[in-house]
């Protein structure tokens, strides 16, 4: 993995053919010569940069916000331009959860600032807050990439969404044939999507690739190849 990674960075384009797998969401160590393993940490005052791995995604997730969030967000800020760190987030609104959503929007506007000066995507969390969110998106004229983990909404959502130039982040639930987000996964245009397991352990993102190009209609070798390219502009990888 740190080898792949390196070379990415060093080489470019000239990597893009190389078949693997790529799981941009994920809270396991899944270490693997064929995968991008992008494990997600809620950051602590105690997490430091030896607890982390060779690549990885930082941020506050509204569920473990405390009242010591403040100190937390000090501890982030310090990791967040590490070269292992390509992502900010998880982070977001969740209207399912008892912190007042104007904290979460605070806790989330802080989170954008930091993504912008390092200029790294923005991984989001969102339960019932979609309008809220494009509201967000629209004011702050970002210019970071704004991916929705583990999508799974109605086609309506997801067509707002894909107006306001968001991106996605696809997971098991692309696996169930009842679920809303199959139109979603089959029309999504390339570049503007990647796969993930999220905390799910009974589910290996090779099953997501297979799955996600039986429905796009594609071949296994293909999605690789387009997902790695999407995984290396969203990251500014160079």
């Amino acid at each position: 993995m740190a080898s792949l990674s390196n070379c990415l960075r060093q080489n470019g384009n000239r990597y893009l053919g190389f078949q693997m797998f790529i799981d941009f969401h994920t809270h396991y160590d899944r270490q693997s010569p064929d995968r991008i393993n992008l494990q997600t940490f809620h950051v602590t005052t105690a997490l430091q940069e030896a607890d982390l791995p060779l690549i990885c995604s930082l941020g506050l997730h509204p569920w473990f916000v405390d009242e010591s969030w403040e100190d937390a967000w000090q501890n982030l800020g310090a990791l967040a331009s590490l070269d292992k760190v390509v992502a900010i987030g998880e982070c977001g609104l969740d209207r399912h959860i008892d912190l007042p959503i104007e904290v979460q929007t605070v806790i989330f506007q802080k989170h954008l600032e930091l993504a912008e000066s390092i200029r790294k995507p923005l991984v989001i969390h969102c339960v019932r807050a979609f309008a809220e969110l494009i509201a967000l998106k629209k004011s702050s004229k970002s210019s970071v990439p704004w991916i929705i983990h583990g999508f799974h909404k109605k086609m309506e959502v997801f067509q707002q969404l894909l107006k306001h130039d968001f991106y996605f982040s696809f997971g098991t639930a692309i696996l169930s044939d009842r679920s809303p987000v199959i139109q979603a996964i089959a029309n999504v245009p390339d570049g503007r999507f990647l796969l993930e397991t999220d905390d799910r352990q009974d589910i290996s993102i090779e099953q997501i690739y297979d799955r996600a190009a039986t429905l796009r209609q594609v071949s296994l070798e293909t999605l690789q190849t387009q997902l790695l390219e999407t995984y290396y502009q969203l990251t500014r990888l160079s």
